[in-house]
């Protein structure tokens, strides 16, 4: 089936270099993350020939169109001066050219009619963590900052899985939410407080909306939670001078440090003095900022930097203010869709993305080939696919209940 081994394909780029590369040369990785994009485009190709892209219609089909030229000048902006090898190497990464198509990889899926499937998918992806976990035992805690990104942010995926975890087995959601939580408790303790709060937000939100349904027909299941919630916070409370000087130490050291707005300010003064194109377009591809920084692996005094670690700004430096418009409309178009159709987890999918609104000012989560990505194209599209504000879903035949 193309569409589940699309995703399949999209999960094996993503984790594949941190699977793989410990055991053999970094050059058989990288071919195997140029297959898996080949054959996201095999299998995108057959979809095509069958007829069995999603066709947009209306206001979304103009954010499409628009998102499409918007992320073409980004492409065609880059630097391409380098040989076939800086080709395949650098403009095939994470946050090259396949991050500037994966939104359309994931749009024209027809993701509401194989919505379960892609569950089961998203699910067996998630548990790639563990041997990644294995492998990486021994800096799974450390003084850099680097933890993170260890397991290529797999659990991530539980955004969508826990609002659905009632279409799997008891084990499997034990399974995803005991990797999601060993993910949280990790990001304490590395003191990474943008993404203790982010991993927060989308835990308690996956779980009431999971729970929406019975916590209304059940006054047992009301009094378990608030029960559960109450004990939780009670523990909390009374370890809390133990828990403030071992667990969370570090993570309340950092809670009112600035380490942010430095950085920020760098960029927003290089764009000051620049052209007003650079804030409506931004700088392409290969777009930078003007801030010292050291190549961690030569050593090698960079002048520039790449990357921003505030999303919304990160889109500007690629994109532009436009770049940040057109997210924005398309996560708010998708928002008043998902929340008119009464009575189904689309409305908690709609409240998902408004996490996302905070989420991009405290990490970036949209502008890599990335699981957070995947995830936000994938509700966004969800909910798109509803078409008529009218529509509603019937109990025995949806995906979401």
């Amino acid at each position: 089936m193309a569409v589940i081994t699309i995703y399949a394909c999209i999960s094996a780029y993503i984790a594949g270099d941190q699977l793989l590369s410990p055991f053999i040369l970094s050059t058989i990785v990288r071919v195997f993350e140029l297959l898996c994009l080949a054959l996201i485009a095999w299998n995108y190709y057959i979809l095509i020939r069958l007829h069995s892209v999603y066709k947009y219609r209306g206001w979304a089909l103009v954010l499409l169109i628009f998102l499409a030229i918007n992320n073409l000048l980004i492409i065609v902006r880059g630097d391409y001066s380098g040989g076939i090898k800086d080709l395949v190497l650098d403009k095939f990464a994470y946050d090259a050219i396949p991050a500037y198509v994966l939104p359309f990889i994931v749009l024209f899926l027809p993701n509401r009619k194989y919505f379960k499937l892609i569950l089961q998918v998203l699910f067996f992806s998630m548990l790639f963590i563990l041997p990644i976990w294995l492998i990486n035992a021994l800096d799974l805690v450390q003084e850099e900052y680097y933890a993170e990104a260890i397991g290529a942010y797999l659990p991530f995926y539980g955004i969508i899985l826990l609002q659905f975890r009632r279409r799997f087995s008891i084990r499997q959601q034990v399974e995803m939410i005991g990797i999601y939580l060993v993910y949280l408790l990790l990001m304490i303790l590395n003191a990474r407080r943008n993404m203790v709060v982010s991993l927060t937000l989308y835990f308690v939100l996956g779980i009431i909306i999971s729970c929406y349904t019975l916590m209304r027909r059940s006054m047992r299941i009301r009094i378990i939670m608030l029960g559960g919630a109450f004990f939780v916070i009670l523990l909390v409370f009374l370890n809390w001078d133990t828990l403030s000087t071992t667990v969370f130490s570090r993570i309340l050291y950092r809670g009112f440090e600035d380490s942010r707005s430095g950085v920020e300010l760098l960029m927003i003064t290089d764009f000051a003095s620049s052209p007003a194109s650079d804030w409506v377009i931004g700088r392409g591809l290969d777009g930078t900022y003007a801030q010292m920084t050291e190549n961690k692996d030569t050593y090698e005094v960079l002048a520039d930097r790449g990357v921003i670690e505030t999303g919304y700004l990160y889109l500007i430096l690629k994109g532009g203010v436009l770049y940040v418009i057109l997210i924005l409309l398309f996560l708010f178009t998708a928002f008043f869709r998902g929340i008119s159709f009464k009575k189904t987890h689309l409305t908690g999918l709609s409240i998902v993305l408004l996490v996302y609104l905070l989420d991009l000012y405290m990490t970036n989560p949209v502008s890599y080939f990335s699981v957070r990505t995947v995830v936000f194209w994938l509700i966004v599209s969800v909910c798109l696919q509803y078409s008529k504000p009218n529509e509603r879903i019937k109990n025995e035949n949806s995906p979401y209940m």
